[in-house]
């Protein structure tokens, strides 16, 4: 498997293990799924799946989906880390950016400690 992948209450969760992965993962993911990313810092690119649901998942899931987050990035070590959310539609990946870089036009931040989670796969 390409991912690492998590299971939260009804959602799956999907971390991607390299910038080439991070980017295959974005182009997988639906525009309504929700991607997350520790804010300045090298690390996984996440996506919470929204099954093409215009939904948001509760916030009980966005902060451990930003726990998971946190922790697959280079800032594990912190006692809390920033982590930005937000629907992929608005993660695109511009001409010419390294492997796993992208531009967001749209984020919310949450501050959250980062936990390792149980792998499922």
């Amino acid at each position: 498997m390409p991912f690492r992948t998590f299971i939260l209450g009804n959602y799956e969760i999907r971390v991607g293990k390299s910038a080439t992965l991070n980017d295959e993962l974005l182009k997988l993911s639906h525009k309504e799924d929700i991607w997350l990313h520790a804010r300045g810092v090298p690390g996984s690119h996440v996506i919470i799946q929204m099954n093409r649901s215009n939904d948001f998942p509760p916030t009980n899931i966005i902060e451990k989906a930003a726990e998971i987050t946190a922790f697959y990035s280079k800032a594990k070590g912190s006692s809390l880390v920033p982590v930005i959310f937000t629907k992929r539609k608005y993660v695109r990946k511009g001409k010419g950016l390294p492997p796993g870089a992208v531009f967001v036009d749209k984020e919310d931040v949450i501050l959250v400690k980062p936990t390792e989670p149980i792998e499922l796969n």
